[in-house]
Protein backbone atom coordinates (compact mmCIF):
# COMPACT_ATOMS: atom_id res chain seq x y z
CA UNK A 1 0.00 0.00 0.00
CA UNK A 2 1.58 3.29 -1.03
CA UNK A 3 1.41 6.32 1.20
CA UNK A 4 2.62 8.79 -1.42
CA UNK A 5 3.17 8.36 -5.14
CA UNK A 6 4.98 10.74 -7.47
CA UNK A 7 4.57 10.27 -11.24
CA UNK A 8 6.98 12.31 -13.36
CA UNK A 9 6.59 15.14 -10.80
CA UNK A 10 8.74 18.10 -11.79
CA UNK A 11 9.41 21.72 -10.94
CA UNK A 12 10.53 23.87 -13.88
CA UNK A 13 13.80 24.85 -12.13
CA UNK A 14 14.76 21.31 -11.15
CA UNK A 15 17.01 19.30 -13.50
CA UNK A 16 14.88 16.15 -13.30
CA UNK A 17 11.43 14.72 -12.72
CA UNK A 18 10.61 12.25 -9.96
CA UNK A 19 8.73 8.96 -10.08
CA UNK A 20 8.58 7.29 -6.68
CA UNK A 21 6.24 5.20 -4.55
CA UNK A 22 6.58 5.60 -0.81
CA UNK A 23 5.19 2.49 0.83
CA UNK A 24 4.43 1.64 4.43
CA UNK A 25 7.63 0.47 6.19
CA UNK A 26 9.97 1.96 3.54
CA UNK A 27 13.35 3.39 4.45
CA UNK A 28 14.26 5.64 1.54
CA UNK A 29 17.75 7.11 1.30
CA UNK A 30 18.24 10.18 -0.90
CA UNK A 31 21.71 11.49 -1.72
CA UNK A 32 23.41 13.62 -4.34
CA UNK A 33 25.30 16.81 -4.91
CA UNK A 34 23.90 20.24 -4.11
CA UNK A 35 21.52 21.54 -6.76
CA UNK A 36 20.39 18.10 -7.95
CA UNK A 37 16.87 18.33 -6.49
CA UNK A 38 16.96 16.63 -3.07
CA UNK A 39 15.14 19.45 -1.26
CA UNK A 40 12.72 19.94 -4.17
CA UNK A 41 11.83 16.24 -4.01
CA UNK A 42 11.18 16.51 -0.26
CA UNK A 43 9.04 19.64 -0.77
CA UNK A 44 6.95 17.79 -3.38
CA UNK A 45 6.52 14.82 -1.03
CA UNK A 46 5.54 17.11 1.86
CA UNK A 47 3.10 19.08 -0.30
CA UNK A 48 4.98 22.34 0.31
CA UNK A 49 5.21 22.70 -3.47
CA UNK A 50 2.96 21.51 -6.27
CA UNK A 51 4.55 20.01 -9.37
CA UNK A 52 4.59 22.07 -12.57
CA UNK A 53 4.34 18.79 -14.48
CA UNK A 54 3.33 15.30 -13.41
CA UNK A 55 1.45 14.51 -10.24
CA UNK A 56 1.71 13.68 -6.55
CA UNK A 57 -0.91 11.43 -4.94
CA UNK A 58 -0.91 11.39 -1.17
CA UNK A 59 -2.98 9.71 1.51
CA UNK A 60 -3.86 11.71 4.59
CA UNK A 61 -0.76 11.26 6.74
CA UNK A 62 0.91 12.63 9.82
CA UNK A 63 4.43 13.55 8.77
CA UNK A 64 7.32 14.37 11.09
CA UNK A 65 9.75 16.64 9.25
CA UNK A 66 13.24 17.83 10.15
CA UNK A 67 14.27 20.58 7.72
CA UNK A 68 17.90 21.09 6.78
CA UNK A 69 17.83 24.50 8.49
CA UNK A 70 15.75 24.63 11.66
CA UNK A 71 14.31 27.70 13.27
CA UNK A 72 13.92 26.95 16.99
CA UNK A 73 12.57 29.56 19.43
CA UNK A 74 15.68 30.71 21.35
CA UNK A 75 14.11 32.14 24.50
CA UNK A 76 12.33 29.07 25.84
CA UNK A 77 13.69 26.24 27.96
CA UNK A 78 14.11 22.91 26.20
CA UNK A 79 11.72 21.16 28.62
CA UNK A 80 9.01 23.81 28.11
CA UNK A 81 9.39 23.62 24.33
CA UNK A 82 9.05 19.83 24.30
CA UNK A 83 6.10 19.87 26.71
CA UNK A 84 4.30 22.47 24.59
CA UNK A 85 4.83 20.49 21.37
CA UNK A 86 3.66 17.31 23.05
CA UNK A 87 0.45 19.04 24.21
CA UNK A 88 -0.22 20.53 20.78
CA UNK A 89 0.35 17.17 19.08
CA UNK A 90 -1.50 15.23 21.82
CA UNK A 91 1.47 13.01 22.56
CA UNK A 92 4.12 12.36 25.19
CA UNK A 93 7.77 13.30 25.10
CA UNK A 94 9.92 10.28 24.32
CA UNK A 95 11.94 9.60 27.44
CA UNK A 96 13.92 7.11 25.37
CA UNK A 97 15.05 9.83 22.96
CA UNK A 98 15.78 12.31 25.76
CA UNK A 99 18.00 9.70 27.40
CA UNK A 100 19.56 8.61 24.10
CA UNK A 101 20.55 12.14 23.06
CA UNK A 102 21.23 13.44 26.58
CA UNK A 103 19.67 16.85 25.95
CA UNK A 104 20.04 19.43 28.78
CA UNK A 105 16.34 20.00 29.48
CA UNK A 106 16.66 23.04 31.73
CA UNK A 107 18.79 25.17 29.41
CA UNK A 108 17.31 27.76 27.09
CA UNK A 109 17.45 26.75 23.44
CA UNK A 110 19.87 29.58 22.62
CA UNK A 111 22.31 28.07 25.15
CA UNK A 112 22.48 24.76 23.27
CA UNK A 113 25.34 23.84 20.96
CA UNK A 114 24.61 23.29 17.25
CA UNK A 115 24.69 19.52 17.88
CA UNK A 116 22.23 19.69 20.79
CA UNK A 117 19.91 21.93 18.75
CA UNK A 118 20.02 19.33 15.98
CA UNK A 119 19.21 16.56 18.48
CA UNK A 120 16.30 18.63 19.81
CA UNK A 121 15.01 19.01 16.25
CA UNK A 122 15.25 15.26 15.72
CA UNK A 123 13.33 14.57 18.95
CA UNK A 124 10.55 16.99 17.96
CA UNK A 125 10.22 15.27 14.57
CA UNK A 126 8.99 12.11 16.29
CA UNK A 127 6.41 13.83 18.55
CA UNK A 128 2.83 13.20 17.45
CA UNK A 129 3.11 9.57 16.31
CA UNK A 130 3.82 10.35 12.64
CA UNK A 131 3.18 7.83 9.86
CA UNK A 132 6.20 9.07 7.93
CA UNK A 133 9.45 10.67 9.11
CA UNK A 134 11.41 12.91 6.72
CA UNK A 135 14.90 13.95 7.81
CA UNK A 136 16.78 16.46 5.63
CA UNK A 137 20.50 16.40 6.51
CA UNK A 138 19.92 15.03 10.03
CA UNK A 139 23.65 14.54 10.71
CA UNK A 140 24.45 18.27 10.59
CA UNK A 141 26.29 19.24 13.78
CA UNK A 142 26.23 15.73 15.27
CA UNK A 143 29.34 14.02 16.64
CA UNK A 144 30.14 10.44 15.67
CA UNK A 145 28.46 8.88 18.73
CA UNK A 146 25.28 10.88 18.17
CA UNK A 147 25.26 9.83 14.50
CA UNK A 148 25.46 6.18 15.54
CA UNK A 149 22.76 6.70 18.19
CA UNK A 150 20.47 8.23 15.56
CA UNK A 151 21.14 5.34 13.19
CA UNK A 152 20.32 2.80 15.92
CA UNK A 153 17.10 4.66 16.78
CA UNK A 154 16.04 4.83 13.11
CA UNK A 155 16.77 1.11 12.73
CA UNK A 156 14.51 0.38 15.72
CA UNK A 157 11.73 2.59 14.32
CA UNK A 158 12.05 0.93 10.91
CA UNK A 159 11.69 -2.49 12.57
CA UNK A 160 8.55 -1.17 14.31
CA UNK A 161 7.10 -0.39 10.86
CA UNK A 162 7.62 3.37 10.60
CA UNK A 163 8.24 4.78 7.10
CA UNK A 164 11.38 6.93 6.95
CA UNK A 165 13.04 9.14 4.34
CA UNK A 166 16.57 10.44 4.93
CA UNK A 167 18.25 12.95 2.63
CA UNK A 168 21.96 13.23 3.34
CA UNK A 169 25.42 13.92 1.97
CA UNK A 170 26.64 10.94 4.06
CA UNK A 171 24.55 8.05 2.68
CA UNK A 172 27.12 5.42 3.69
CA UNK A 173 25.86 5.59 7.29
CA UNK A 174 22.34 4.52 6.28
CA UNK A 175 22.92 2.26 3.25
CA UNK A 176 22.28 -0.93 5.22
CA UNK A 177 18.90 0.36 6.50
CA UNK A 178 17.54 1.53 3.13
CA UNK A 179 15.28 -0.59 0.97
CA UNK A 180 15.16 2.19 -1.66
CA UNK A 181 18.10 4.42 -2.64
CA UNK A 182 17.89 7.51 -4.84
CA UNK A 183 21.15 9.05 -6.00
CA UNK A 184 20.32 12.36 -7.65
Amino acid sequence: MHLIELKEAKKYYCPQSFTLKIEAKDFILISGENGKGKTTLLELILGFKKPDKGMVNKKKLKIGYLPEIMMLPPLIKVSDYLETLAKVKKDKISEEMIHLFNIPLFKYIYQLSKGNQQKLGIITTFIGKPDLIILDEPLSGLDTNSMLDLKAYLKKKKEEGLSIIVSTHKPELFNDLANKVLCL
